[in-house]
């Protein structure tokens, strides 16, 4: 019997083997003397398989919960992972020239929407469409968007429309639902954007979006990353 109970409650936190047979070794003692023992005895017994269904039960439970909250954290240290690496991606083609209607079959030269193709496949293994139009489009019908760029996360992509001026006045009664795209970029995060956009500028270069032209430009932002 103490043999048996040693190998249930083995693996049970805060219950040793010795407890088990100093326990069974009592109730023994008690039993042998008087029938007044051997209630107790059972009594002791039936606390005990209580007790270690109550244990049992309650470790499964804590474990289950665990497991989940590790998947979850997991999942969401995955999507941040992609998102940094997309970034680091595009990092390494700083100063790589601008060419407008690049070749999409190397990396010597870069247009807007030829650089973020080349950064989300590099860095996340996805192959977006090959202009900024259609990129945008396909954001829109797979991905998830926001129209306020103080909204987006790092590696998200920003489309903007095309340069009016830069004062707010230029931008005043365009529909921006339906305005046209011609630019995109990367979002780096703390206002700050990775793109190209001009010979003159040097090519792939890190610029300031708020209080410039690419606020006043900006129609929305977004990606197919879900978190």
């Amino acid at each position: 019997m103490c043999f048996l109970w040693e190998n249930i409650l083995i693996n049970i936190p805060n219950i040793t083997p010795k407890q088990v047979f100093e326990s069974c070794d009592r109730m023994t003692s008690v039993s042998q003397k008087t029938n007044e023992g051997k209630s107790i005895m059972k009594k002791n017994f039936s606390i005990l398989l209580l007790s270690t269904s109550l244990a049992i039960s309650i470790f499964g439970v804590q474990s289950t919960t665990s497991s989940a909250a590790s998947y979850i954290s997991q999942s969401q240290e995955s999507i941040s992972t992609v998102r940094n690496s997309i970034i680091s991606k595009g990092m390494t083609y700083l100063g790589t020239p601008y060419e407008f209607g690049s070749s999409r079959s190397n990396t010597r030269t870069f247009d807007c929407s030829d650089f973020v193709r080349q950064a989300y496949l590099e860095g996340a293994g996805i192959t977006l469409p090959s202009n900024s139009r259609t990129q945008g489009a396909y954001i829109k019908s797979k991905g998830s968007y926001t129209t306020n760029w103080k909204s987006l996360k790092p590696g998200d992509i920003m489309f903007f429309m095309s340069y009016r001026g830069n004062k707010a006045s230029d931008y005043q009664g365009i529909n921006r639902n339906t305005s046209r795209i011609t630019h995109n970029g990367i979002y780096l995060g703390n206002g700050k954007i990775l793109q190209t956009y001009s010979k003159k500028s040097g090519g792939v270069r890190i610029d300031t979006i708020e209080g410039t032209q690419w606020e006043k430009r900006f129609l929305f932002g977004g990606s197919v990353l879900k978190k």
